[in-house]
């Protein structure tokens, strides 16, 4: 059987304003809306300090407030140092609230780790944001089991002199037991226009040796890629050697929660039903209408040891759910039910990094979820610091 051909959206109008990711604070004004934070902490302290709690919470040891904070100062210089009652010129699309960073939770069986996604807000452009991002992968280079070779690699796929899209660059960085952080990189596939985001993500995974899985995926999913399945991101683990992965993010617009699952049933660790499922349970049988305020989001994990990808169900909370509190009772249903050893954790931090009742509050942006033998879940918490000004 010959493989199916690329094809993406047959004109742009495919791709319009209310399918694919949403834009969450881009462009909208911000204010300064804390009762824990003051005007005058700087961005590293308050990352810091949600880094930290959250490792407390989860009794992670082997790192301090002190050395959490001496790496993202180093990490976000220079503007890791400026006031965070001032906001970014342009919101930051990494966190829900517009900051220029995210922390993420992820439990693996009883196992928790810490991770960190990194936007430099630069003057507010793309352009500038762009630069800077650029000039951070750099900058990791040489750091303890940090390889940017297969990143630079394809750097030219996702750099234009007039980028398109709500971001173009981000990192991550995660805190490891026992060994120095390890990072990853995000890129935007669309910033040259969506229309073009499933070609230059073909070439990306050619240059990289990931054309089976890539192949196997494509083939899964009929050769075509539209706002059902549009590929919003890729990440690429900065380390060298076999170890290296790129997760493919597909965002999925006015499709239901058993099309789905059924397009992740490519992957070599898919559990029929349990996409759906999440996707119910947490947000309701509502099915593609629920989500037309923020589209499910599914990851494929590709890497050059398997002919399959692996598949991760990304499930839309705020502002799919009213506030914190609903969106957790929902969630932690859902675990228990699963028999997911996370669900006290994830209950417990919750309140560990709360700064008002979860009734008042709004930082839960995806959880994300995989079951079967390696189950893996994990939430991702803006800092809850801004508001919409208006």
């Amino acid at each position: 059987m010959e493989p199916q051909s690329l094809e993406a959206g047959t004109a742009a109008a495919v791709f319009s304003a209310d399918t694919g990711v949403i834009p969450e604070m881009i462009g909208r004004p911000l204010r300064f809306d804390s009762t824990r934070y003051r005007l005058t902490d700087t961005f590293a302290e308050v990352a810091c300090d949600r880094v930290w709690r959250a490792h407390q919470s989860l009794g992670l040891t082997g790192e301090s407030r002190e050395s959490i904070l001496a790496l993202l100062q180093d990490l976000t210089e220079p503007w890791g140092r400026l006031p965070v009652g001032v906001p970014p010129e342009r919101a930051c699309w990494v966190s829900i609230d517009g900051m220029p960073f995210e922390p993420s939770i992820a439990w693996h069986d009883a196992t928790a780790a810490v991770r960190l996604s990194i936007e430099p807000p630069g003057d507010g452009t793309a352009m500038s944001r762009m630069r800077d991002a650029m000039a951070f992968t750099r900058r990791l280079a040489g750091r303890p089991g940090v390889s940017i070779d297969r990143l630079l690699a394809v750097e030219d796929l996702f750099t234009e002199d007039d980028p398109q899209g709500f971001f173009t660059f981000a990192h991550a960085v995660a805190w490891q037991p026992d060994a120095p952080p390890a990072y990853k990189a995000f890129v935007n596939p669309a910033v040259a226009g969506r229309e073009q985001s499933a070609a230059r993500t073909e070439q990306a995974m050619l240059r990289l040796g990931l054309e089976r899985p890539w192949r196997a995926l494509v083939d899964h999913l009929g050769g075509r890629f539209d706002p059902g399945h549009e590929p919003v991101a890729l990440a690429l683990d900065l380390v060298g050697d076999e170890e290296f992965r790129v997760q493919l993010y597909l965002a999925h617009s006015g499709v239901s929660a058993s099309e789905i699952d059924a397009k992740a049933a490519v992957a070599r660790d898919h559990v029929p039903g349990l996409f759906a499922r999440a996707l119910q349970q947490i947000n309701g049988p509502h099915d593609a209408a629920a989500w037309q305020r923020k589209p499910p989001v599914t990851t494929f994990t590709l890497d050059t040891r398997h002919d399959l990808p692996s598949a991760t169900i990304y499930v839309p909370l705020i502002p799919v759910h009213d506030h914190d509190a609903a969106a957790r009772d929902r969630v932690a249903a859902f675990l228990r039910a699963e028999g997911s050893p996370a669900a006290d954790g994830y209950v417990r931090l919750l309140d560990d990094l709360a700064d008002r009742p979860l009734t008042q509050s709004l930082t839960q942006n995806f959880l994300s979820y995989r079951g079967g033998d390696a189950s893996r879940f994990s939430v991702y918490l803006a800092p809850g610091t801004y508001r919409p000004a208006g």
